[in-house]
């Protein structure tokens, strides 16, 4: 639940903590009442209220209102036959655990398709887990769905009307601040270019560097990350990353040319605006909803500022400043695929024939699933880790209730699948908090349950405010409060369906014992590291086969050979979702690398090279020997450095130092000595030579990016 101070609420100070367990209370508790005691339908009552806190509760259901309203009626679609198969199975432990560890898998692994089915996945479970339990009552299944719907219902239309939680500002608005300054940074440095040097305070840099530090994943809301498999959060993701790396490029380029005796640039100051004039576009587009315009401006910067370099090189003039304006046709073209994920953004019609990084612009919406669902069918992924591991608990916990056939079982499931962690240290932390606040709410609820007896309308008085307490506690005061405030809240309500003693606080008590010690053991057996422990393996994974590609990349450019290379695309994948769940798990501290620093230069490693594959598809044996043999030795360099950094990642040492900077100054004259035979052949050199440029700079900031942890 956000924090009280992120909510611009109607409702003042304290009491907007209260505005969501308010409104699934009032759902609850009107749907409850209704069928317990208007309609004497206990099983609808039971499964109406469940329903209202399995998505208003225990999920976390954020974003836009429309967003938000279709996540609670798609999860009450998926909720019908899962309440149906729990029915059916209910007469067999045996039934109901394999239903269980294929259905806890199936939705846990159906994370992968974004924030808003993880946000639901909880309340998905216990469609199942709540009538998975004996009686064996198929006879009921028309008033288990008939609660189902209400309730889902209510809590949708509640959740528009009732005290609804503001919208957060989405990822396009601050992708559209962030393009708008970067297109300001841009602008005021081509200025100081065209008239001499650049100084370390130029106007608009901090603050296009702290929008495009906004972009980075652990900045924005879990709710608003765009991890989605669709081509509306594949092109968030890919405008985003090319806003972050335009950026950085121009701050590089800055400081490279902040010589008090550095020249004036004119033809890198004509690229600068071309591509600041297209971040512009992209700003203005993002806000509007409209398409872009064409990508002509840039595309004609880029060509007018490669031909005078390949005129400079297949002919007998200087090439001077060639380091500076490969950098900034870095930034231009980078600007050209913001400009056109930006189309894919606002769901404009997809160009006929993509860049390679934009791939996914012209692909099926299934088919797009599909690849996502299949890039994470592998041990090293968090996402398969998870469901194996969360699938193994649920069904382990329903083994040992309905082995011995413990009284509500079901909150054994519960207790494992609230307090199931991704790693083992984090359950291991949360098991204690959860025990304590279950001790503490058993205490209070037996001594209720003994005082009161049967007198059920106090309790059905009492249970709306308790509710209301009980759902604010868990965010505001911890885990403890939540669980206490819980077991509280389920011996109110079982006290009104059937007569309760204080035994009924301690089957809780003991329900929660047992569902959270199944919890830590399988946690502790299954992939106990989480996140933490595979980043460490992906991050080395991608950089290796970074190297790899390296190589295949200049073979190609060089005509020395067509081998396309480490499927590095998929390792990136993998790479970031492990990233993203890192960055939610308690980890070592200590110094550890930048993550998403690191991410960032494996993501470049394979962009790049997959556009220069695509551009150089024919490309034969290049015809200027000096020039090749100096690209394959950088290349070569390059791909021993990257591998090296790698080897270090991966044994948690410090990386080696200066290999960047080494070939950085290898690079910083001409490709080669002479001149290139023809214009095809220079055009080739400069891709080349500012491909390597871009490497050995990545593989420079490699060196930086330790941290504390």
């Amino acid at each position: 639940m956000p924090s009280v101070t992120a909510l611009a609420s109607p409702v003042p100070g304290r009491l907007a903590a209260l505005r969501r367990p308010a409104r699934v209370t009032l759902v609850a508790c009107l749907v409850f009442y209704a069928g317990r005691y208007l309609l004497d339908a206990p099983t609808l009552a039971v499964y109406a209220l469940f329903t209202a806190i399995a998505l208003g509760a225990l999920s976390d259901v954020s974003g836009p209102p429309p967003a938000r309203t279709r996540t609670i009626l798609v999860a009450v679609a998926v909720g019908v036959p899962l309440v149906t198969v729990g029915t059916l199975v209910a007469a067999s432990t045996v039934a109901a655990v394999a239903g269980m560890l294929v259905i806890g898998f199936a939705i846990a692994y159906a994370g992968v398709a974004g924030p808003r089915v993880q946000s639901v996945a909880p309340g998905l479970q216990l469609f199942y887990v709540l009538p998975c339990f004996p009686p064996y009552a198929p006879d009921t299944l028309d008033e288990r769905l008939a609660g189902l719907l209400i309730g889902g219902l209510l809590l949708a239309l509640a959740d528009r009307v009732l005290w609804p939680d503001p919208a957060p500002p989405s990822t396009v608005v601050r992708l559209a601040d962030a393009a708008g300054r970067t297109a300001a940074f841009a602008s005021a440095l081509a200025e100081r270019l065209g008239s001499g040097p650049i100084p370390a305070d130029l106007p608009g840099r901090a603050a296009a560097t702290a929008a495009a530090a906004g972009l980075r994943m652990r900045e924005i809301p879990p709710a608003q990350r765009p991890i989605g498999p669709g081509a509306h959060d594949r092109s968030l993701l890919a405008a985003a990353a090319a806003t972050r790396v335009a950026t950085a490029r121009l701050a590089a380029l800055a400081d490279m040319l902040s010589e008090p005796d550095e020249p004036p640039h004119p033809h890198t100051a004509a690229l600068v605006t071309g591509a600041g004039a297209a971040f512009a576009e992209v700003a203005a587009a993002l806000r509007s909803g409209a398409a872009p315009p064409r990508t002509d401006r840039v595309d004609t910067a880029i060509d007018a500022y490669v031909d005078e370099h390949a005129h400079r090189l297949d002919g007998t003039g200087p090439v001077i400043g060639l380091r500076a304006g490969l950098a900034a046709v870095t930034v231009a073209e980078e600007a050209r695929l913001a400009m056109i994920a930006t189309g894919g953004i606002v769901g404009a019609p997809p160009p006929a024939d993509p860049p390679p990084p934009l791939w996914f612009l012209r692909e099926r919406a299934s088919d797009l699933w599909w690849h996502r669902l299949r890039t994470h069918l592998t041990p090293h992924s968090v996402h398969l880790q998870n469901a194996v591991r969360l699938a193994l608990g649920l069904a382990v916990a329903r083994t040992v209730a309905g082995v011995l056939d413990l009284s509500h079982g079901f909150w054994v499931l519960l207790a494992t699948l609230s307090l199931m962690r991704t790693s083992s240290v984090a359950g291991r932390a949360v098991l204690p908090q959860a025990l304590a606040g279950t001790l503490a709410g058993a205490v209070v609820a037996g001594a209720t349950l003994t005082i009161v007896g049967d007198a059920t309308d106090v309790y059905a008085w009492a249970l709306p405010p308790v509710m209301v307490l009980a759902f604010a506690a868990g965010p505001v005061l911890g885990l403890w409060a939540g669980q206490a405030g819980f077991t509280v809240v389920v011996s109110l309500l079982f006290a009104q369906l059937a007569p309760s003693t204080w035994e009924l606080a301690g089957t809780r008590l003991l329900d929660v014992l047992v569902g959270g010690i199944v919890g830590a053991v399988i946690g502790a057996a299954v992939w106990p590291r989480g996140g933490s422990g595979e980043i460490r393996r992906a991050a080395a994974a991608a950089l290796r086969a970074g190297a790899g590609v390296i190589d295949a990349t200049a073979a190609r450019l060089t005509g020395a050979g067509t081998r396309a290379g480490p499927d590095l695309a998929r390792l990136n994948a993998l790479f970031e979702h492990t990233y993203i769940q890192y960055r939610s798990e308690p980890h070592p501290s200590g110094p550890e690398p930048d993550w998403l620093a690191v991410l960032a230069v494996a993501q470049r490693i394979d962009t790049v090279a997959t556009v220069l594959r695509t551009r150089h598809t024919d490309a034969g044996e290049l015809g200027w020997p000096d020039a090749s043999h100096r690209i394959g030795a950088a290349a070569a360099r390059l791909a021993i450095g990257y591998r090296a950094a790698a080897d270090a990642i991966g044994d948690g040492r410090s990386l080696p130092r200066g290999a960047g900077a080494a070939v950085c100054a290898e690079l910083a004259g001409r490709p080669a000595d002479g001149v290139a035979p023809d214009r095809e052949t220079a055009l080739r050199v400069l891709d080349a030579w500012a491909w390597l440029l871009g490497l050995a700079d990545d593989l420079s900031l490699l060196e930086r990016v330790e941290r504390a942890g």
